[in-house]
């Protein structure tokens, strides 16, 4: 019961992550208004970073992120320090939408299974997959916050609709 809810809290949570993306345009996704030290496109990319980072290395496999996602995206970078283009908005959906399914399909049964070491948070500790897995979703929403903040900064007004880009001849 605790790991279908998990799965389902999961699942809703990247469906409100996919909505943010949906609802920026390129443009906006770079916006880093006053102090802000990331963008949006930053945070989308750190959400997928993040889960895959944290959850794999717990099960004994290989994290799903490119290499050069894990310098763009990682916990203390910037795009004030970017030296490679980073991806486009569609690049990064395709790998959010793609991942909670492969976590749950790789998690599966496995929620109430001890960890090989614990994760720390200062003084707080999370000793089993479930854990881990509820952490990633409170993190996955403190960064949709952040995602609304820059929006409503820069005087987004609707954060919902989907926009599209204007498609440029090449």
């Amino acid at each position: 019961m605790m790991e279908e809810l998990l799965f389902k809290q999961m699942h809703f949570v990247r469906k409100r992550t996919i909505a943010a993306l949906d609802a920026t345009t390129e443009k906006l996704a770079d916006e880093m208004p006053g102090e802000v030290k990331n963008s949006i496109r930053w945070n989308l990319g750190h959400i997928f970073v993040a889960q895959d980072t944290l959850l794999y290395p717990f099960i004994g496999e290989a994290h799903h992120v490119p290499e050069n996602y894990l310098e763009l995206f990682k916990m203390g970078s910037s795009p004030h320090h970017w030296v490679e283009e980073a991806p486009s908005l569609q690049e990064i959906r395709k790998y959010l939408v793609d991942q909670p399914r492969r976590i749950q399909a790789d998690l599966s049964g496995k929620l109430e299974e001890p960890i090989d070491r614990p994760f720390k948070l200062g003084d707080y500790e999370l000793s089993t997959l479930g854990e881990l897995l509820s952490f990633a979703i409170w993190h996955e929403g403190l960064h949709q916050g952040t995602i609304n903040t820059i929006k409503r900064t820069v005087g987004t007004e609707d954060l919902w609709s989907k926009v599209t880009e204007e498609i440029q001849p090449v």
